[in-house]
């Protein structure tokens, strides 16, 4: 990730953090392109999705999914999630805390579907939704016109960042919530 942590302040922290998040959209390959999110009152409620758009400005990180997969009916009971990131390379955990909002056929979902790449939509398809017993591997018959779709956006407005050095000598963390528009944070005990 090529990212001195070490050195850097408190204050600078959350910006650092929202770059690498942003790499992590953009670099085929970065451990922080797939976090584990985990939702709230579902059991087995942790998967490992991709990182699809950050938006630091507005606190905001975007993950795709079927409209039909078991997280959707989670999210709607219970919109807390909590998304974990880890870079063995740099021993850097980030724990996510937000707020989740699903879009399914509406302009933010349809303005995400347009920004799918034409080989990955097929994702989105297929007649059996995930999870649907099968006969052998594979769902390659099941695919339909990429304009019928099952696409679903997942939104997450960012509450709070937990953030844990794990190199030594000595391990580092600190924690921020949202303040207004800003970051409000302080050193914590590893």
């Amino acid at each position: 990730m090529n990212t001195d942590w070490g050195g850097i302040d408190l204050p600078g922290l959350p910006s650092e953090i929202w770059r690498v998040l942003e790499q992590g959209v953009r670099t085929v390959g970065h451990p922080w392109r797939t976090p584990v999110l985990a939702t709230e009152g579902d059991a087995g409620g942790a998967r490992v999705v991709v990182l699809r758009r950050v938006d630091a400005e507005a606190g905001v990180l975007e993950f795709h999914t079927d409209a039909r997969s078991p997280k959707v009916e989670a999210l709607r009971r219970s919109p807390r999630v909590t998304c974990v990131f880890y870079s063995a390379e740099t021993q850097i955990q980030l724990r996510i805390r937000a707020q989740a909002a699903v879009h399914i056929d509406d302009a933010v979902a349809a303005s995400a579907w347009e920004r799918v790449p034409k080989g990955s939509r097929g994702n989105y398809t297929t007649d059996l939704p995930p999870g649907t017993v099968l006969d052998r591997p594979g769902f390659e018959h099941d695919f339909r016109d990429a304009m019928t779709h099952h696409f679903a956006l997942i939104r997450c407005r960012v509450e709070s960042l937990d953030w844990l050095w794990l190199g030594g000598p000595g391990h580092r963390r600190a924690q921020w919530t949202r303040d207004g528009e800003g970051w409000r944070g302080h050193w914590v005990m590893p």
